[in-house]
């Protein structure tokens, strides 16, 4: 017979059980993460985020942002192991199955060391575990197995700051943050659940310079960070509120243009860039730039020339307006004008005549080229002609 008192203990002991655990409380918040996603709800997602670190604050927004484009068709987070509770932060391990329209392969799964912050009675995510050294004006977080080059991250940092900085006439404000992945699948994950592109480094206004290998060399690490730093001196010279929009609207090709030739000291390029551009040219292959402008739209196979045909207009600039109308020009494209405009008012040309200029200079340089080789060949011949002419004697 079941008495008053152990109806009450065994009610008590049921709502014991009953109250949520810890584990209970993180599973909540990525469930509540992946449904969000899915629905491409970016409010709601970003309510599962921890606000208190900028940097990640705003790569999250950027992540949920472009659900509104590709959204994850599957997305799970699953706890591996235990929870590690340290200091005020819950640490775990997790799972992450995703998969999206743009990518044609199996679901795509990595795992994550995840931490968790509590605030207002909820545990929000508050990015991934990193190691973490810190120098003048940089932070550099970085994944297991990456220590020796965050180290050297930090050896040659003062100089990459150096050399781009003057470049542009401006620093930082703020330190730099540097984030080395070992995981390609997970640095892209990071940027977007639909980035589906293998990339070498990563960068987009107010977000942390982020690169992925299993070692970086003091030369990579030169090349890989003057480039995207040079993202970073560009992204900041527009306000914060407007920075990702003002961004978008500059030309694609003009970023990397502008980001290659930061590292002209530690890539020294110029003579491919110039043998690629004239090859381009003999192959009716030189591309219009409006095929170049929009990252999301450029055609695959003009990569290349985004890059490459970019950094040699950007070249082209700097040598013939010099350094300052260089600057200004993509100082007014940051701050509001368009190409045209930015164009007329810093370089002195509507851009129609700077291309125009610019294609023929290319064309001079190949008509050059090929005079020379012809001469070459030329006196090739001759020597050959009068050995044989020796040898007959």
């Amino acid at each position: 017979m079941i008495t008053t008192l152990t109806a009450a203990l065994v009610l008590s002991s049921s709502v014991a059980l009953a109250e949520p655990t810890l584990k209970d409380d993180i599973e909540s918040t990525l469930a509540g993460m992946a449904e969000t996603a899915l629905a491409a709800d970016i409010d709601a997602y970003l309510g599962h985020v921890w606000q208190g670190e900028p940097t990640l604050a705003q790569e999250q927004w950027a992540w949920a942002i472009d659900l509104e484009r590709i959204a994850p068709t599957v997305l799970r987070y699953e706890i591996i192991d235990g929870l590690d509770v340290v200091d005020d932060e819950v640490h775990a391990d997790v799972r992450i199955t995703w998969n999206t329209e743009n990518w044609t392969g199996a679901d795509r799964v990595i795992e994550v060391p995840m931490r968790f912050v509590e605030q207002d009675g909820q545990w929000l995510y508050a990015g991934r575990q990193w190691s973490e050294l810190d120098g003048d004006g940089v932070r550099v977080l970085y994944a297991d197995g990456l220590g020796e080059s965050a180290v050297r991250a930090l050896d040659v940092w003062p100089g990459i700051k150096e050399m781009v900085e003057s470049g542009f006439n401006r620093t930082l404000e703020e330190p730099l943050v540097i984030k080395m992945y070992t995981s390609m699948p997970e640095l892209q994950f990071s940027i977007f659940a639909s980035y589906v592109e293998p990339l070498g480094g990563w960068n987009e206004p107010m977000e942390s310079i982020k690169l992925v290998g299993t070692s970086f060399s003091e030369s990579h690490l030169k090349g890989v960070l003057g480039h995207e730093y040079g993202h970073a001196l560009t992204f900041s010279i527009a306000p914060h509120d407007v920075a990702v929009e003002r961004a978008h609207a500059v030309p694609w090709w003009v970023h990397e243009g502008i980001a290659e030739l930061a590292t002209q000291n530690y890539v020294p390029n110029r003579g491919r860039t110039q043998r690629a551009v004239e090859h381009w040219h003999r192959s009716n292959n030189l591309q219009q730039w409006e095929n170049l402008t929009d990252f999301y739209t450029v055609d695959t196979s003009h990569y290349g020339h985004v890059y490459i045909q970019g950094r040699h207009m950007v070249s082209y600039i700097n040598e013939t307006f010099g350094q300052e109308a260089r600057i200004g020009w993509i100082e007014s494209m940051m701050m509001g004008a368009s190409l045209e405009e930015a164009s007329e008012q810093t370089l002195g040309k509507a851009w129609s005549e700077v291309d125009a200029d610019w294609r023929a200079s290319v064309e001079a340089a190949v008509a050059k080229s090929d005079a020379e080789k012809a001469a070459k060949e030329k006196a090739e011949a001759a020597k050959e002609n009068s050995k044989s002419h020796d040898k007959g004697n």
